[in-house]
Protein backbone atom coordinates (compact mmCIF):
# COMPACT_ATOMS: atom_id res chain seq x y z
CA UNK A 1 0.00 0.00 0.00
CA UNK A 2 0.99 3.91 -0.73
CA UNK A 3 1.54 4.66 3.06
CA UNK A 4 1.84 8.09 2.26
CA UNK A 5 -1.48 8.37 0.92
CA UNK A 6 -2.94 5.44 3.53
CA UNK A 7 -1.56 8.48 6.47
CA UNK A 8 -3.28 11.58 4.55
CA UNK A 9 -6.59 9.27 4.25
CA UNK A 10 -6.26 8.51 8.25
CA UNK A 11 -5.64 11.35 9.30
CA UNK A 12 -8.47 12.98 7.26
CA UNK A 13 -11.03 10.61 9.78
CA UNK A 14 -9.66 11.96 12.68
CA UNK A 15 -10.22 15.52 11.69
CA UNK A 16 -13.73 14.04 10.54
CA UNK A 17 -14.57 12.24 13.84
CA UNK A 18 -13.23 14.56 17.18
CA UNK A 19 -15.87 14.34 19.37
CA UNK A 20 -18.58 16.78 17.57
CA UNK A 21 -18.18 14.64 14.44
CA UNK A 22 -18.45 11.47 16.75
CA UNK A 23 -21.90 12.63 18.38
CA UNK A 24 -23.77 13.18 14.63
CA UNK A 25 -21.99 10.06 13.12
CA UNK A 26 -25.13 7.80 14.37
CA UNK A 27 -27.53 9.98 11.95
CA UNK A 28 -25.22 9.67 9.10
CA UNK A 29 -24.67 6.17 9.45
CA UNK A 30 -27.28 4.28 7.74
CA UNK A 31 -26.51 0.60 9.19
CA UNK A 32 -26.74 2.01 12.71
CA UNK A 33 -29.82 4.43 11.84
CA UNK A 34 -32.10 1.86 10.63
CA UNK A 35 -33.44 -1.05 12.32
CA UNK A 36 -34.07 -3.31 8.99
CA UNK A 37 -30.15 -2.67 8.38
CA UNK A 38 -29.27 -3.39 11.40
CA UNK A 39 -31.44 -7.08 11.58
CA UNK A 40 -29.65 -7.33 8.10
CA UNK A 41 -26.55 -6.94 9.75
CA UNK A 42 -27.39 -8.74 12.85
CA UNK A 43 -28.29 -11.84 10.99
CA UNK A 44 -24.97 -11.68 8.85
CA UNK A 45 -22.64 -11.08 12.20
CA UNK A 46 -24.42 -14.53 13.71
CA UNK A 47 -23.74 -16.39 10.04
CA UNK A 48 -20.29 -15.45 10.44
CA UNK A 49 -19.92 -16.12 14.43
CA UNK A 50 -21.47 -19.59 14.03
CA UNK A 51 -18.89 -20.50 11.18
CA UNK A 52 -16.44 -19.63 13.59
CA UNK A 53 -18.05 -21.47 16.65
CA UNK A 54 -17.40 -24.89 14.62
CA UNK A 55 -13.45 -24.40 15.04
CA UNK A 56 -13.13 -22.43 18.12
CA UNK A 57 -15.45 -22.38 21.50
CA UNK A 58 -14.33 -18.43 21.84
CA UNK A 59 -13.49 -16.55 17.65
CA UNK A 60 -10.79 -13.94 18.39
CA UNK A 61 -12.62 -11.07 15.82
CA UNK A 62 -9.91 -8.08 14.62
CA UNK A 63 -12.23 -5.37 14.14
CA UNK A 64 -11.03 -2.71 11.77
CA UNK A 65 -11.99 1.33 11.81
CA UNK A 66 -13.96 -0.20 15.25
CA UNK A 67 -15.49 3.31 15.56
CA UNK A 68 -18.02 3.89 18.39
CA UNK A 69 -18.70 -0.15 18.74
CA UNK A 70 -21.74 -0.95 16.58
CA UNK A 71 -19.43 -3.75 15.70
CA UNK A 72 -17.64 -4.86 18.43
CA UNK A 73 -20.81 -4.91 20.98
CA UNK A 74 -22.91 -7.69 19.10
CA UNK A 75 -19.46 -10.06 19.03
CA UNK A 76 -18.64 -9.54 22.66
CA UNK A 77 -22.30 -9.95 23.45
CA UNK A 78 -22.39 -13.56 21.07
CA UNK A 79 -19.02 -14.11 23.11
CA UNK A 80 -16.30 -13.74 21.32
CA UNK A 81 -12.91 -11.99 22.49
CA UNK A 82 -12.54 -8.82 19.94
CA UNK A 83 -9.48 -6.42 19.56
CA UNK A 84 -11.06 -3.20 18.62
CA UNK A 85 -8.83 -0.84 16.38
CA UNK A 86 -9.18 2.87 15.24
CA UNK A 87 -7.48 5.69 14.77
CA UNK A 88 -9.95 8.24 16.63
CA UNK A 89 -10.05 8.89 20.26
CA UNK A 90 -13.18 10.23 20.80
CA UNK A 91 -15.13 7.06 18.55
CA UNK A 92 -12.79 4.92 20.80
CA UNK A 93 -13.72 6.79 23.59
CA UNK A 94 -17.72 5.98 22.98
CA UNK A 95 -16.58 2.32 22.26
CA UNK A 96 -14.75 1.87 25.53
CA UNK A 97 -18.43 3.06 27.35
CA UNK A 98 -20.82 1.26 25.02
CA UNK A 99 -18.48 -2.22 26.00
CA UNK A 100 -17.60 -1.47 29.57
CA UNK A 101 -18.93 -4.44 30.56
CA UNK A 102 -16.62 -7.12 29.01
CA UNK A 103 -13.78 -6.73 31.01
CA UNK A 104 -10.82 -8.65 28.92
CA UNK A 105 -13.18 -10.44 26.26
CA UNK A 106 -11.77 -6.64 24.67
CA UNK A 107 -9.19 -5.03 23.84
CA UNK A 108 -8.86 -1.61 22.38
CA UNK A 109 -5.84 0.16 19.98
CA UNK A 110 -5.87 3.30 19.14
CA UNK A 111 -3.34 3.06 16.21
CA UNK A 112 -3.62 3.12 11.99
CA UNK A 113 -4.62 -0.01 11.07
CA UNK A 114 -1.13 -0.79 9.07
CA UNK A 115 0.46 -1.22 12.19
CA UNK A 116 -2.18 -3.91 13.69
CA UNK A 117 -1.36 -5.73 10.49
CA UNK A 118 2.31 -5.47 10.34
CA UNK A 119 1.98 -7.78 13.53
CA UNK A 120 2.07 -11.23 11.77
CA UNK A 121 2.71 -13.33 15.01
CA UNK A 122 -1.30 -12.52 15.95
CA UNK A 123 -3.79 -14.39 14.20
CA UNK A 124 -7.84 -13.86 14.19
CA UNK A 125 -10.81 -16.30 13.50
CA UNK A 126 -13.04 -12.93 11.79
CA UNK A 127 -11.34 -10.06 10.82
CA UNK A 128 -14.41 -7.13 10.35
CA UNK A 129 -14.27 -3.91 7.99
CA UNK A 130 -17.41 -2.64 8.85
CA UNK A 131 -18.75 0.61 6.81
CA UNK A 132 -14.37 1.25 6.54
CA UNK A 133 -12.94 -0.04 3.40
CA UNK A 134 -14.49 2.99 1.41
CA UNK A 135 -12.14 5.27 3.81
CA UNK A 136 -9.01 3.29 2.00
CA UNK A 137 -7.17 4.66 -0.62
CA UNK A 138 -6.20 1.14 -1.19
CA UNK A 139 -8.31 -1.24 0.15
CA UNK A 140 -7.45 -4.19 -2.23
CA UNK A 141 -3.78 -3.81 -0.27
CA UNK A 142 -5.33 -3.95 3.11
CA UNK A 143 -7.16 -7.17 2.42
CA UNK A 144 -4.35 -8.82 0.80
CA UNK A 145 -2.11 -8.22 4.47
CA UNK A 146 -5.36 -8.99 6.42
CA UNK A 147 -5.83 -12.09 5.09
CA UNK A 148 -2.32 -13.35 5.88
CA UNK A 149 -3.33 -12.74 10.10
CA UNK A 150 -6.21 -15.28 9.10
CA UNK A 151 -6.27 -18.17 11.02
CA UNK A 152 -6.80 -21.82 8.42
CA UNK A 153 -10.46 -21.46 9.19
CA UNK A 154 -10.86 -17.89 9.25
CA UNK A 155 -13.21 -15.36 7.36
CA UNK A 156 -13.12 -11.87 6.44
CA UNK A 157 -16.47 -9.98 6.91
CA UNK A 158 -17.07 -6.33 5.76
CA UNK A 159 -20.37 -3.92 5.95
CA UNK A 160 -21.79 -0.68 4.63
CA UNK A 161 -20.11 -0.23 1.47
CA UNK A 162 -21.11 1.14 -1.61
CA UNK A 163 -21.30 -0.73 -4.84
CA UNK A 164 -19.23 0.38 -7.42
CA UNK A 165 -21.21 3.30 -9.12
CA UNK A 166 -20.69 1.86 -12.72
CA UNK A 167 -22.55 -1.05 -11.42
CA UNK A 168 -25.59 0.03 -9.77
CA UNK A 169 -28.00 1.12 -12.82
CA UNK A 170 -28.41 4.76 -13.92
CA UNK A 171 -32.10 4.25 -11.80
CA UNK A 172 -30.74 3.51 -8.53
CA UNK A 173 -28.06 5.95 -9.08
CA UNK A 174 -30.13 8.85 -9.71
CA UNK A 175 -32.41 7.69 -7.06
CA UNK A 176 -30.06 6.92 -4.12
CA UNK A 177 -28.08 11.18 -5.18
CA UNK A 178 -32.11 12.13 -4.46
CA UNK A 179 -32.28 10.09 -1.39
CA UNK A 180 -28.92 11.22 0.16
CA UNK A 181 -29.56 15.40 -0.92
CA UNK A 182 -32.89 14.86 0.71
CA UNK A 183 -31.28 14.07 3.77
CA UNK A 184 -27.81 16.34 3.70
CA UNK A 185 -29.42 19.56 2.63
CA UNK A 186 -31.04 19.47 6.31
CA UNK A 187 -27.42 19.32 7.70
CA UNK A 188 -25.62 22.80 7.36
CA UNK A 189 -22.96 23.52 5.04
CA UNK A 190 -24.63 22.67 2.27
CA UNK A 191 -23.46 25.20 -0.34
CA UNK A 192 -19.97 24.13 1.12
CA UNK A 193 -21.42 20.52 0.41
CA UNK A 194 -22.69 21.42 -3.15
CA UNK A 195 -19.21 23.02 -4.31
CA UNK A 196 -17.04 20.05 -3.50
CA UNK A 197 -19.78 17.81 -5.65
CA UNK A 198 -19.37 20.28 -8.38
CA UNK A 199 -16.03 20.09 -7.97
CA UNK A 200 -15.82 16.27 -8.03
CA UNK A 201 -17.89 16.05 -10.75
CA UNK A 202 -15.50 17.59 -13.09
CA UNK A 203 -12.93 15.24 -11.67
CA UNK A 204 -11.03 18.00 -9.39
CA UNK A 205 -9.79 16.39 -5.77
CA UNK A 206 -7.47 18.26 -3.42
CA UNK A 207 -5.34 16.08 -1.90
CA UNK A 208 -5.18 18.41 1.12
CA UNK A 209 -9.09 18.57 2.18
CA UNK A 210 -10.09 16.42 4.43
CA UNK A 211 -13.74 15.63 3.35
CA UNK A 212 -11.59 14.21 -0.19
CA UNK A 213 -9.62 12.13 1.97
CA UNK A 214 -11.97 10.99 4.75
CA UNK A 215 -14.93 10.31 1.42
CA UNK A 216 -12.37 8.38 -0.54
CA UNK A 217 -14.93 5.96 -1.89
CA UNK A 218 -16.06 9.45 -4.16
CA UNK A 219 -12.90 9.59 -5.89
CA UNK A 220 -12.77 6.32 -6.99
CA UNK A 221 -16.38 5.63 -7.58
CA UNK A 222 -17.64 3.58 -5.04
CA UNK A 223 -15.68 -0.02 -3.77
CA UNK A 224 -14.96 -2.30 -7.08
CA UNK A 225 -16.78 -5.24 -4.73
CA UNK A 226 -15.78 -7.49 -8.20
CA UNK A 227 -12.32 -6.74 -7.34
CA UNK A 228 -12.83 -7.70 -4.04
CA UNK A 229 -14.55 -11.00 -4.75
CA UNK A 230 -11.63 -12.16 -7.31
CA UNK A 231 -9.13 -11.50 -4.72
CA UNK A 232 -10.15 -13.42 -2.58
CA UNK A 233 -10.85 -16.25 -4.92
CA UNK A 234 -6.95 -16.14 -6.08
CA UNK A 235 -5.94 -16.48 -2.21
CA UNK A 236 -8.10 -19.54 -1.93
CA UNK A 237 -11.83 -18.11 -0.69
CA UNK A 238 -14.94 -18.82 -0.81
CA UNK A 239 -16.68 -15.26 -0.81
CA UNK A 240 -20.51 -14.20 -1.16
CA UNK A 241 -21.24 -10.56 -2.03
CA UNK A 242 -24.36 -9.83 -0.06
CA UNK A 243 -26.21 -6.49 -2.07
CA UNK A 244 -28.61 -4.08 -0.26
CA UNK A 245 -30.06 -0.79 -0.24
CA UNK A 246 -28.87 1.91 1.96
CA UNK A 247 -29.26 5.82 2.14
CA UNK A 248 -29.82 8.31 5.57
CA UNK A 249 -33.33 9.21 4.83
CA UNK A 250 -35.34 7.22 6.42
CA UNK A 251 -38.21 7.80 3.82
CA UNK A 252 -36.10 6.91 1.17
CA UNK A 253 -35.06 3.54 2.89
CA UNK A 254 -38.00 2.36 2.72
CA UNK A 255 -39.05 2.98 -0.53
CA UNK A 256 -35.37 1.75 -2.27
CA UNK A 257 -35.47 -1.69 0.00
CA UNK A 258 -39.55 -1.72 -1.19
CA UNK A 259 -38.62 -1.13 -4.40
CA UNK A 260 -35.55 -4.04 -4.29
CA UNK A 261 -33.08 -1.42 -5.26
CA UNK A 262 -29.07 -2.18 -4.12
CA UNK A 263 -26.33 0.49 -4.09
CA UNK A 264 -24.44 -0.85 -0.87
CA UNK A 265 -23.18 -4.43 -0.33
CA UNK A 266 -21.76 -6.89 2.47
CA UNK A 267 -18.58 -9.79 1.94
CA UNK A 268 -18.03 -13.00 3.57
CA UNK A 269 -15.38 -14.57 2.62
CA UNK A 270 -13.84 -17.81 4.08
CA UNK A 271 -10.69 -19.64 3.45
CA UNK A 272 -11.74 -22.96 1.26
CA UNK A 273 -11.46 -26.11 3.71
CA UNK A 274 -8.61 -28.21 2.27
CA UNK A 275 -9.95 -31.96 2.12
Amino acid sequence: MDERINRIAALANVSIYDAEGTKEYADGSPHIKHASLRTLYGELVVQVFDFSRKHTDTPRVLDLGAGEGSVTLPFLELGAKVVAVDISESQLAALRTKCANFGNMLEVRCEEIGVTLENKSQHYDIIVANSFLHHLPDYLGMIREAIQVLNPSGQFFCFQDPLRYETVGKATAVFSKLAYFSWRVFKGDVIGGLMRRVRRARGVYLEDSMHDNAEYHITRDGVDQNAIYELFAKNGFECDIVPYFSTQSRFFQTLGAFLGMKNTFAIIARKKRVK
